[in-house]
């Protein structure tokens, strides 16, 4: 069936709206510079105190197996967390904490990165310098939704692929 995304999202947030102030170390604080490629990147983060990331974490709470979104600059990047370290974002990030009984998480990144919502992303995303997909437009964003066996033997079959490609660029 055909589905917005805030309809399978449980929480459709993005990062504090405010620059923190930053310290030396601490706890991990999140900007769309820190994901590319698919993957978080920490080797140049910013940090905030514990106790500034307890508060924003009231509000947006990144945890293992939620989808981030790029949704400031270079928009439509979407990551899956794949760690337990904690962290907080800034607002150019939209966290996706989806209904699990419902999708895959690594089939909603497939379709995050498909040429269906990448186009959606494109008409969407406002603003001339610093463009911007506001989270209304993320969560009105229209994908289809098949059973949770067929997303699994779905993404299964991207793998496959992924994999010929990635034997395919060694030779």
């Amino acid at each position: 069936m055909w589905v917005r995304l805030g309809e399978i999202c449980e929480k459709l947030t993005d990062g504090s709206h405010i620059t923190p102030k930053y310290t030396n170390n601490g706890v991990p604080f999140l900007s769309v510079k820190d994901i590319s490629n698919g993957f978080i990147c920490f080797d140049n983060v910013k940090f905030i105190t514990n106790k500034e990331h307890n508060e924003l974490y009231k509000r947006c709470n990144p945890e293992k197996g939620d989808v981030l979104l790029t949704k400031v600059g270079t928009t439509g990047i979407p990551v899956l967390i794949d760690t337990d370290i904690q962290f907080s974002l800034f607002v150019s990030i939209a966290l996706l904490k989806i209904f699990n009984k419902q999708v895959n998480n690594k089939f909603l990144i497939s379709l995050l990165q498909s040429p269906f919502v990448k186009k959606q992303c494109k008409n969407e995303t406002k603003g001339v310098g610093n463009k911007n997909w506001v989270i209304r437009d993320i969560a009105n964003t229209l994908i289809p939704l098949p059973p949770l066996n067929e997303q699994k033997r779905i993404q299964a079959y991207i793998n496959s692929f992924l994999s010929i490609c990635d034997k395919l660029k060694n030779i």
